[in-house]
């Protein structure tokens, strides 16, 4: 099937004719991308969490009026990250202002006007390691920088992801019309390389020196752009592997013997014992020993014998 056969490429004009009045994602219903709003429902519940849980500030911070203890466990802080706190580098991005509804808004805006046709393209699961791993880059971006000026300011904000699937669609669709300001025709391609140009400026001033005084996180927008054009060239995709390391991580831990690509029959048998293994155990633990079958007994036998190999 040629790739003018697809039919996502078939109805790019009737499904983008509106541009960033809605037409990023045009004729695709929330339940064919269940993971966009899924994304997008998780995201917004954090936002109301940040806003409801408030506590009076401490001795040292009374130049803050209220702080959101949800924000204050979730957003980016290099020196906790540092210090072992590595989740803030995924968390930060379901975090937005909680005293500015623009910054939630237009994120989450732009994620539902492309991310939907990029989740029909690429497969839910597929499109959601896509925006977790750019979510990851976005944040080490930033830390980089951080650390490289000793700013070391908290950082909040799924922007970073945002902008990797932004760059993600223009390289599949850089002649498509958005709507800037609802009206304002304006190929996607240039949207996005005024972004690069808008983000890079005030990241080469403060590697210069400078102090940054935006109170933007430019060298998050970068990470994800960066992200986004590297994953559009390449040919990797990141299901797979993370299914792999399921399966490897899986297999490890139940002692079966872990191989490589070129072994690929006993991947698969080894794979499908530890399926067996795991439902097995677990009746075993809600119905007792006596439950198992003589199948279910032989199959325990088998992973014994496959156990004794490995640590032969």
């Amino acid at each position: 099937m040629g790739l003018d056969n697809r039919d996502y490429l078939r109805d790019e004009s009737r499904r983008y004719s509106g541009g960033f009045s809605g037409g990023g994602g045009g004729g695709i219903s929330a339940s064919q991308s269940p993971m966009c709003r899924n994304l997008l429902i998780v995201t917004i519940v954090v936002f109301l969490a940040q806003i409801f849980s408030v506590r009076s500030p401490s001795v040292e911070e009374i130049q803050v009026p209220k702080i959101s203890v949800v924000q204050s466990w979730l957003e980016l802080d290099s020196s906790k990250v540092l210090s072992g706190q590595v989740w803030r580098l995924l968390t930060c991005a379901f975090c937005h202002d909680r005293e500015d509804v623009s910054h939630i808004l237009f994120n989450m805006l732009f994620l539902w006007w492309f991310g939907r046709t990029l989740e029909g393209m690429y497969g839910s699961r597929e499109f959601l390691w896509f925006y977790l791993t750019a979510a990851l880059a976005a944040s080490l971006a930033y830390v980089v920088l951080d650390l490289a000026t000793g700013d070391l300011m908290p950082m909040i904000g799924a922007s970073g992801a945002v902008m990797a699937v932004t760059m993600l669609f223009a390289v599949h669709y850089p002649r498509q019309t958005i709507y800037l300001f609802f009206v304002i025709p304006v190929e996607i391609r240039w949207i996005v390389l005024f972004y690069v140009v808008y983000d890079l400026h005030p990241v080469l001033l403060q590697l210069s020196g400078s102090p940054s005084a935006s109170g933007v996180a430019h060298a998050a927008h970068l990470g994800g752009l960066a992200f986004g054009y590297f994953y559009a060239k390449n040919p990797f995709r990141l299901d797979p592997t993370m299914e792999r390391m399921q399966i490897w991580w899986k297999s490890k831990r139940r002692g079966l013997r872990v191989v490589g690509s070129s072994d690929n029959v006993d991947s698969r048998r080894s794979e499908k014992l530890a399926e067996q293994m795991d439902a097995i155990l677990k009746k075993v633990g809600e119905q007792g020993e006596a439950s198992l079958t003589a199948a279910e007994r032989k199959t325990l036998e088998r992973a014994s014998r496959e156990l004794r190999k490995r640590r032969d």
